[in-house]
């Protein structure tokens, strides 16, 4: 994956736009969550990113659910991928 990243603003316009084909919801080992996002025009995810430059995160999938449904609107496909024991390095990090 690299560095890719990806904006809140910039998010909300490929939403807009339906340039978004799909949000992955990612729990990582400090079970915390992060987003990670696909666009129509671009290959791979692109991790959202705050404004600081660091990995936006959540502590609860209800908090993040509800900021995806009070800042985003309909969203397209959503995936969502648990941290466990047995996937340890397997899952993509926050």
């Amino acid at each position: 994956m690299g560095n890719e990243t990806i904006s809140e603003l910039e998010l909300i316009d490929n939403l807009a736009s339906g340039a978004v084909k799909r949000l992955k919801l990612v729990q990582g080992e400090d079970l915390k969550f992060c987003i990670y996002i696909q666009l129509s025009w671009k290959g791979g995810d692109l991790l959202l990113e705050t404004q600081r430059k660091k990995p936006r995160v959540w502590s609860s999938l209800d908090r993040l659910a509800k900021h995806i449904n009070s800042k985003y609107g309909s969203v397209p496909v959503v995936e969502l991928y648990l941290w466990s024991k047995e996937s340890n390095g397997k899952n993509r990090r926050c």
